[in-house]
């Protein structure tokens, strides 16, 4: 696969990592392939006894039905630097139809997720580890930003439900959208991460996080439980609101105000 190496480190813990140099940019071609990725691993841990209701059943196999999936990096310094903005948004519905596909996935995803960050995470890169239930995160190169004002982008409805769940507290909230560059011991206090450790440590210690956790989804309501917790989140993403650019944004106040009107 060119964009991401499958893995899959122990008998109940799967490893999806990013490998699109130089800072796993979320292209289409890679969401495609992350998208299809996903539903390998489901189907490779619904073979060997995960989301079997009967824990009898269950018992036959090795692995008792338990399930983990850490996504993390191969780059060195970034675990995902997010979109290429620029050429997103000209692509008509691209969250809709691109992006949120994978962020529902993700959120509603049957196995424990875990993204092993091993580097800064900026704006979609953020939102890619915000989808996965638990973040472990480095000591060392690894900011979480929300950075899409910095260079005029708005935020589709999705990115708003998730940061508004994700973060509730209403300056965190507000900091996040002004771009603020979060540290680990702030993502820390702010419950936005769960543990900190030595970067060659980060992989290893989410594997052993996949490990414990993951037994607890054998039976296989993990997904529909989550798909009531972030039901905001998806009804937000099929919201197909126009996302409107600055020149946009310019041009609807001139045409409300009239510029020979405007006092200058």
């Amino acid at each position: 696969m060119p964009y991401l190496k499958l893995t899959r480190p122990s008998p109940t813990v799967w490893q999806i990592s990013l490998s699109s140099p130089p800072d796993n940019r979320l292209t289409p071609p890679l969401l495609s392939e992350l998208l299809e990725t996903l539903d390998t691993v489901e189907a490779q841990w619904r073979k060997v006894g995960g989301g079997i209701f009967d824990a009898k059943q269950r018992e036959e196999y090795e692995g008792k039905g338990a399930g983990a999936l850490v996504i993390t990096s191969e780059v060195e310094k970034f675990f995902s630097n997010g979109l290429d903005w620029a050429k997103s948004l000209k692509i008509k519905n691209f969250f809709e139809e691109i992006f949120d596909p994978v962020t529902w996935r993700l959120l509603t995803f049957p196995l424990i997720t875990v993204a092993a960050i091993n580097g800064h995470a900026f704006a979609g890169g953020m939102v890619l580890a915000l989808c996965c239930d638990y973040r472990i995160i480095t000591s060392g190169k690894g900011y979480l930003c929300m950075n899409e004002v910095q260079f005029g982008s708005p935020l589709p409805n999705s990115f708003n439900a998730l940061l508004s769940l994700r973060i509730p507290h209403p300056q965190q909230q507000r900091d996040t959208l002004l771009a603020r560059r979060w540290t680990q011991k702030e993502l820390l206090s702010m419950g936005l991460v769960d543990e900190i450790v030595d970067g060659s440590e980060v992989i290893r210690r989410a594997v052993e996080v996949g490990q414990k956790e993951g037994i607890k989804i054998a039976a296989g309501s993990w997904g529909a439980i989550k798909r009531g917790m972030y039901n905001p989140v998806l009804e937000a993403s099929k919201s197909y609101r126009p996302l409107n650019l600055p020149p946009q944004e310019e041009k609807e106040f001139w045409d409300r105000v009239g510029k020979e009107k405007a006092k200058l």
